[in-house]
Order: C-alpha cells, then sequence, then structure tokens
C-alpha cells in the first residue's frame, strides 16, 4: 500500500482506554485523517487485590493476557517473574506491552483470538488476566482440555455516552473502526436518528469479538481486521473504502 493510498479518507477510531495509539499512526500515515473517540474508561482494580486473588504467582505454568491493558498489570509482578512462569499474549500490541515491562513473551495467538490464544497453551495451571467484562472463550477452550484456569479481573470497562460532539464528529466520517465490543455498544447507545445515520458509514471491526457484537446488534459491517496489528486495520479500512 502506498503512503498516500488513503490520502484524504477521514477516519474515526472508537476505543477504550487511553495511551498511544498506533493504528491510528498507521492511518495517518497512510495519508488518512484520523479522528479517536474514547468510548470506554479502564479503571483498574485495587493492586492489593489483585495480587491477593492471584496469590503466589509461581504456582501457574503460565499467564494468559488479551489485551495490553491486562498486559500492562503484570507491573505488579515483574520485578520478581517466576522462571517457571511463562506469558501467552493475544497479539503483537499486547506481546509488546508486556515486553515494554522487561518480560518475555513466550506464545502469541496466530489468529489472533482467545481461543487460539488457548491452543497455543499445551498445559497448566493458568492464569487468566482480565477485564471484569473478558469473554469465557479462553477459560472454556482451556478447560475443555483438562487444563486449570483461574481468572483474576484485573481491571473494569466503563462505558462514556457519546455526547453531541462526538455523536456529530463521527456522523461526518468516511469510514468508522471499532476497536472493541464495547465500541459497538456505543454506537448502538446513540439514538435512533443517529444510528440510522451511522449505519451507512462502513464499520471495520477490529477482530471477531467485535465483529460478533456488531452482527448480534445487527450492526453491518463493510470490513475485518483480522490479524490484531496496525497493518492489518489499515487494510480493512482501505478495503470497506474500496480503494
Amino acid at each position: 500500500m502506498s503512503a498516500s493510498e488513503l490520502e484524504g479518507a477521514a477516519v474515526v477510531i472508537l476505543r477504550a482506554g487511553e495511551g498511544p495509539d498506533a493504528v491510528a499512526d498507521e492511518l495517518e500515515r497512510h495519508g488518512a485523517v484520523v479522528a479517536t473517540l474514547r468510548v470506554a474508561h479502564v479503571v483498574d482494580r485495587a493492586d492489593a487485590d489483585v495480587l491477593v486473588a492471584v496469590g503466589a504467582l509461581e504456582q501457574f505454568g503460565w499467564v494468559a493476557v488479551t489485551s495490553a491493558n491486562a498486559a500492562r498489570r503484570l507491573a505488579l509482578f515483574s520485578a520478581q517473574w517466576p522462571a517457571t512462569t511463562r506469558v501467552a499474549a493475544v497479539g503483537p500490541a499486547t506481546a509488546a506491552a508486556v515486553e515494554s515491562l522487561g518480560l518475555r513473551v513466550d506464545a502469541v495467538a496466530s489468529g489472533g483470538t482467545a481461543a487460539d490464544l488457548a491452543r497455543s497453551i499445551e498445559a497448566g495451571p493458568v492464569l487468566f488476566l482480565a477485564a471484569a467484562n473478558a469473554r469465557g472463550d479462553l477459560a472454556r477452550e482451556l478447560t475443555a482440555r483438562g487444563i486449570e484456569v483461574t481468572t483474576v479481573v484485573a481491571y473494569d470497562v466503563e462505558a462514556v455516552p457519546l455526547d453531541t460532539d462526538a455523536v456529530a464528529l463521527l456522523l461526518d466520517r468516511g469510514v468508522v473502526v471499532a476497536m472493541a465490543p464495547s465500541a459497538i455498544d456505543a454506537l448502538h447507545s446513540m439514538d435512533e436518528q443517529a444510528r440510522r445515520a451511522a449505519r451507512s458509514i462502513p464499520l471495520v471491526a477490529f477482530g471477531p469479538s467485535t465483529q460478533r457484537r456488531a452482527e448480534a446488534l445487527d450492526w453491518p459491517i463493510a470490513a475485518v481486521a483480522t490479524r490484531r496489528d496496525p497493518q492489518a486495520v489499515t487494510d480493512a479500512v482501505r478495503a470497506a473504502l474500496g480503494r
């Protein structure tokens, strides 16, 4: 893809949490005009509560994380990480968040889903450090294979309603990128007139979980980013716009 292939394309990214946005950077590198709307805040559970819930980390053969926000909470343990405990990350961005703490990533899900991540783990016990609203795909997959899983909630995701200005910005864009199921919920929370107008804007879903949420709420999808990396989102935006 050339650096100007998305020149002038007006894109809005709906995402949860703060921090750097590699997807926006990649889209802008290819010429898109990008705006980001935060549709949810990430609120960490108290450090002491997470530490107590986890207990002795060395009891786990693996720690599985399916988001950069979950990976960030590994900082609670990074100073004294057990040599026998390995880390499995759902995709490149999550793996990078783990590595930024000085920890090694031993497995990255090839397909970028929690179920794929589960298939990369051959034995337990497994600690799944997760959001309060995390899907149960990883635990179900592991449990079905007889692998013990302990799920510890490390943070909550609190919805941020789209105000009038945010809705106006969104409806003025040529493509919408939904980075998480909570982004689909934000779209669906708009009033009927706004929802009707938004349904005519090409929607790019980041990964299968977001795709499933869009399908469940009957939101038409123009393209799906099948890998969990910025280039995949950029390719999906290009496909959604027919470029």
